[in-house]
């Protein structure tokens, strides 16, 4: 469980990290937002921390800029041991469960020294938000989307945080790269080659999530494609293939034509 000091680190650096100003009331409506006190008792002290933090309304800064055309309500709950977050009906869910998955493998103990624990945690943390506030902005203003709907949802959020100032940007985008190759078992860019031996069935592709191999070199060549500089050791050191590290360059230059094209319009100045 989250220490009270640990988690104010994350909410402050969400805010910092955005340069967002806070909401005016004319934009009140546009996003409501609910802390849902939850059943599992393992989660109140969450809950509390959560609250007492403003963690929604933090949230909520970031996104009210965009004119929604119908409130979009950022709720947070417990899902009866379920690990997820999702996006319906004008509702962002992120659950308890899966915030406390994210705190456990920020605190893993295979977690690498460059990254710290809030770091770690706090990347996949506001990618989760974003991804599901991209879904949001896909229905809510009718956003064509060519392609599957989950990768335009990662693009979306990825491009949201390469937008904060420098250091804060490459430590949320490194947390979540983390959180991928956690989930992959992966520690060093030498387990990246490594010939692997798994047994499965092909239905396990049919999923609408790419996997999370694939959605970690998606982000890192975002990433390295929107500053070459910045992000210039995901390459020295061996994450990010040259092959596709060639290819980033124009595959961030697509992104940012389609949010400029569709997304922005619906911006605030």
């Amino acid at each position: 469980m989250p220490s009270r000091a640990a988690l104010a680190i994350f909410l402050c650096a969400l805010v910092l990290g955005a340069s967002a100003p806070r909401a005016q009331v004319s934009q009140s409506d546009r996003i409501a937002i609910s802390y849902v006190a939850p059943v599992d008792g393992e989660h109140e002290p969450l809950y509390h921390m959560l609250m007492e933090q403003q963690a929604l309304e933090r949230v909520r800064d970031l996104l009210v800029k965009i004119r929604w055309p119908r409130t979009l309500r950022l709720e947070l709950a417990g899902c009866q041991g379920e690990s997820n977050a999702w996006y319906e009906d004008a509702v962002v869910t992120v659950c308890y469960e899966y915030l406390n998955d994210m705190w456990r493998t920020a605190h893993s103990s295979r977690r690498p020294k460059h990254l710290t624990p809030q770091e770690a945690f706090m990347g996949p943390a506001v990618d989760t938000f974003l991804h599901e506030a991209g879904h949001a902005a896909f229905d809510l203003l009718k956003v064509p989307v060519l392609g599957r709907e989950e990768d335009a949802a990662d693009q979306f959020a990825a491009y949201i945080v390469l937008h904060f100032p420098s250091e804060k940007k490459k430590a949320l985008i490194l947390g979540s790269a983390y959180s991928y190759a956690s989930e992959l078992r992966v520690y060093s860019a030498r387990d990246l080659s490594k010939p692997r031996l798994g047994f499965g069935r092909h239905i396990t592709y049919a999923d609408e999530h790419g996997t999370p191999a694939q959605r970690l070199y998606n982000l890192l060549c975002i990433a390295y494609g929107s500053d070459k500089n910045l992000f210039a050791d995901v390459v020295s050191d061996g994450y990010l293939p040259g092959e596709r590290a060639e290819m980033c360059e124009d595959e961030y230059r697509q992104i940012d034509f389609a949010y400029r094209s569709l997304i922005e319009p619906h911006v605030d100045k």
